[in-house]
């Protein structure tokens, strides 16, 4: 929330650390509060409900983006909740804020406790609701993870208390009650088994207030259990929190023991697709514009002549042989005819392929993309694909998935009538799912294809009764299995697949695949047609991280644009997620110099993905505060750590509402604690590199770790980020350096494979070209060798102490017989 008044003279623009509604917790008796104003002579003032009153006073830090200052006062808090008001002066009149923050002492330390509610289906129980007993509404507030749309589940910020009627599947909460430590994070977590699913709602007509387990079974004949549990945490790390929950439902479930593991990235002697900078055509050629040889032609020719150094290739929706009309009215009512391509395609499969593959020498995967049913609304009632399957029709029925926001079926996601009367699927009959995908998948493999996008996948959990959930099982585990065996292991993309198997069930905890990881989209598309589209996909897929980086999944953050729609905003993104890097680039409209942030060459000469592969979490400290409000304030914020390098990254996103202000933060000492976790050196002094801005500020860690010291003020304009890189200081020899990895890619600290440390030099294994950085405090005496031989170096002076030192790294014929560049940073 931010404060915004205009007279004559000028306009007054002004923040708070901590916002008005939000409330924090003080860990020590005196509390620091800032604000961030536009101008010097602000005169800022805040009062307290104890009765007393502070002025806040300028403060001198670094103002990184230009344009704000930091203002400053203390709070002594007296060992009860303490609220402020703020106020301000302009133009000699004072100006009361509407509304308040909330500061809550941490007197005493609470218990850690856990919870838990086992519920167990009858055998001829269908379904059945229970309500939790110990999630007492009035006492929490916070993110709940819930199901607006039928195939996608996303964070929300509710209270308990008027908690509605979507599915959520996990909470992660803060107190309201101010008897329960302010220091608690409260994770919950409704675990699926391969019996019975459950999720969370409010209470429906009739019932009592209440969070309520809604649970419906999967398996006929079988005992069937479900486990809704809670983690308690007074540790101030939310992180605590939610691995405690999962790890308690683990236990229940009985997968305490599945060690979980990526698939390989060599599988019958192809690169897996997914570590190869890839191409989808969904946007490329337009959305809901079906694929055609010519289409596929322009484009292939477009990333050829641009040097595009392209994997994997999709060709998404469209392709397909399909009909409609036959499985209800409309023409939105697409079914499934043959195997084949499209008549419109004007080329055979094979030459289909073949048009990517010759046209384009880097390209070494093909995929296609598929929904879990063949097509949208399954195959089609007359297909001869239906007698060779025996397929019968199902049912479908929103009663299976209250709650989802449409009347009744999402046709946005599905392409479908709305009337569910008219809505009936054919499929395969739960014996033959597994053998209509071996041989569709085979009939695609022949074609030259090796790899597939499966989409709407949670949409099956529309398939009535226990007849449905079971055949909803089937034609998934079918499906992984063929694709196992045709394509090679793990190389589908999960796609619309937000539900209670993998989000929280079998799949996500690794039953369904025996701990081996599955690429799984983590957010609705990057570029939808909404309001804050932009800013929502990164905040979404940042909070599903949360929870889906610690199941057996890969999360994937889509595709996107690299020359439109916020380019560099989502190729950040990209560059700390572990799944696929996707372009979907329009013909002849490419950004090179994007592309190139998250690609580089190789000792072999060959082009890689240069990414993390811890995807980036939101900061812990930063996890309750309003990123996403209008005027200015914070902005988005999360932290990868890169352990070759003992060192992270700090990514910050700008994302006011509507993209009408800046974001506008003051990096607190505390801020950079938690950045490093357990991971920070105790004692050591570390280089802030902001990579945009090419401004320095440094950190030492001798504070204690509940200090909040002001390190900077960053503001960031509409549309744009910032990468901090966080670097140790290695003292060598008299001076001291800090490495930066690759300075022209957004993940450089991922081209840092090893670092060693001696008394007189610092020992680097590189695994990129590119431009390597050091932070220097004194270049004069310094020394750089690679790969044995004496290296040149830039040196750019950022203060006294302190210079920016580059050298180059260059591929070269000579270094195929080594893994790595092999550097050097020596002070003799």
């Amino acid at each position: 929330m931010v404060a915004s008044t205009t007279c004559s003279q000028y306009t007054m623009d002004v923040c708070f650390v901590p916002e008005l509604a939000q409330t924090v917790f003080a860990p020590l008796e005196t509390f620091a509060v800032f604000a961030i104003a536009n101008r010097p002579d602000a005169q800022i003032e805040v009062s307290t409900s104890d009765g007393d009153s502070a002025t806040f006073n300028l403060i001198k830090v670094p103002s990184i983006g230009g344009g704000y200052y930091t203002f400053m006062t203390s709070i002594k808090m007296s060992g009860k909740p303490v609220t402020l008001k703020y106020s301000y002066f302009i133009n000699g009149e004072k100006v009361d804020l509407d509304g308040y923050a909330t500061i809550v002492p941490k007197s005493g330390h609470g218990n850690d406790e856990e919870f838990s509610t086992v519920v167990e289906l009858k055998e001829q129980q269908g379904a059945l609701s229970v309500k939790i007993p110990w999630l007492n509404v009035d006492d929490w507030q916070g993110w709940a993870w819930v199901r607006p749309r039928s195939t996608w589940i996303e964070p929300r910020w509710v209270s308990l208390r008027n908690f509605g009627r979507f599915g959520a599947h996990f909470l992660m909460l803060q107190p309201l009650n101010h008897s329960i430590d302010p220091a608690s994070t409260f994770s919950v977590f409704p675990c699926s088994s391969a019996e019975a699913t459950v999720h969370l709602t409010g209470p429906r007509d009739g019932e009592e207030p209440g969070i309520y387990a809604r649970v419906r079974r999967t398996k006929a004949d079988a005992v069937a259990k479900i486990y809704v549990v809670g983690k308690l945490s007074t540790s101030a790390d939310i992180f605590e929190s939610v691995n405690g929950a999962i790890n308690l439902a683990k236990e229940y479930l009985g997968t305490s023991d599945v060690a979980y593991y990526d698939p390989p990235a060599l599988d019958r002697g192809l690169i897996s697709p997914f570590n190869q900078l890839g191409f989808c055509t969904w946007s490329s050629i337009g959305e809901h514009i079906r694929p055609t040889g010519e289409k596929l032609r322009a484009l292939v020719k477009s990333l050829k002549s641009s040097e595009i150094p392209v994997g994997s290739f999709i060709i998404d929706d469209g392709w397909q042989d399909t009909r409609h009309g036959y499985n209800g009215p409309g023409e939105k009512m697409r079914g499934l005819w043959s195997f084949d391509v499209w008549d419109g395609m004007n080329v055979s499969f094979k030459e289909t392929v073949s048009i990517i593959k010759e046209g384009l020498d880097t390209v070494e995967n093909v995929g296609v993309w598929m929904a879990l049913h063949a097509y949208w609304n399954s195959i089609a009632s007359e297909s001869p694909l239906v007698a060779k399957y025996k397929m019968r029709p199902f049912k479908l029925g929103v009663d299976c998935v209250p709650g989802i926001k449409s009347d009744g079926f999402d046709d946005i996601q599905t392409l479908s009538e709305l009337d569910e009367k008219d809505h009936i699927w054919w499929l395969p009959p739960k014996e033959l799912a597994y053998q209509f995908w071996k041989d569709y998948f085979t009939f695609c493999a022949d074609a030259g294809i090796t790899f597939a996008k499966i989409d709407d996948q949670s949409f099956s959990s529309f398939l009535a009764g226990v007849d449905g959930a079971e055949e909803a099982f089937a034609l998934w585990n079918g499906m992984n299995k063929a694709a196992d065996e045709v394509f090679g292991v793990g190389r589908v993309i999960h796609c619309m697949a937000h539900y209670e198997r993998t989000f929280n069930g079998d799949i996500g905890m690794g039953l369904a695949t025996n701990g081996m990881r599955v690429v799984f989209r983590n957010t609705d598309d990057f570029g939808l047609p909404r309001p804050n589209v932009h800013r929502d996909h990164i905040h979404y897929n940042l909070m599903n991280c949360i929870v889906t980086s610690r199941m057996s999944l890969i999360p994937d953050a889509d595709m996107f644009m690299s020359c439109a729609q916020w380019a560099e905003y989502h190729a950040v993104l990209r560059a700390f997620f572990p799944g696929p890097v996707l372009l979907s680039d329009k013909a002849e409209e490419h950004d090179l110099k994007v592309i190139h942030k998250l690609i580089a060459k190789t000792t072999s000469g060959h082009y890689e993905l240069v990414k993390s592969h811890n995807p980036a979490e939101p900061l812990s400290s930063r996890i309750w505060e309003p990123s996403l409000d209008s005027g200015i304030g914070p902005s988005i914020k999360a932290g990868s750590y890169f352990p070759a390098s003992n060192s992270s990254s700090l990514v910050m996103w700008s994302s006011r509402d509507g993209a009408e202000s800046p974001s506008t933060d003051i990096l607190l000492s505390s801020d950079v604690v938690d950045l490093l976790g357990r991971h920070i050196l105790e004692g050591a002094k570390y280089a802030l590199w902001f990579s945009e801005m090419q401004k320095l500020v440094t950190f030492e860690n001798a504070s204690g770790l509940n200090a909040a010291i002001p390190l900077a003020e960053i503001t960031l304009q509409p549309e744009s980020h910032e990468i901090i890189t966080a670097a140790p200081f290695y003292k060598v020899g008299d001076i001291n350096v800090a490495s930066l990895g690759l300075l022209g890619k957004y993940a450089g600290l991922a081209a840092i494979a090893d670092t060693k440390v001696c008394d007189t030099a610092l020992d680097l294994s590189i695994l990129f070209e590119g431009q390597l950085g050091f932070i220097v405090t004194d270049s004069s005496r310094l020394s750089i060798s690679i790969n044995g031989e004496p290296g040149t170096f830039t040196s750019t002076d950022l203060s006294s102490s302190a210079t920016l030192v580059t050298v180059e790294l260059k591929y070269s014929d000579e270094l195929n017989s080594s893994d790595y560049w092999t550097v050097k940073v020596s002070c003799p």
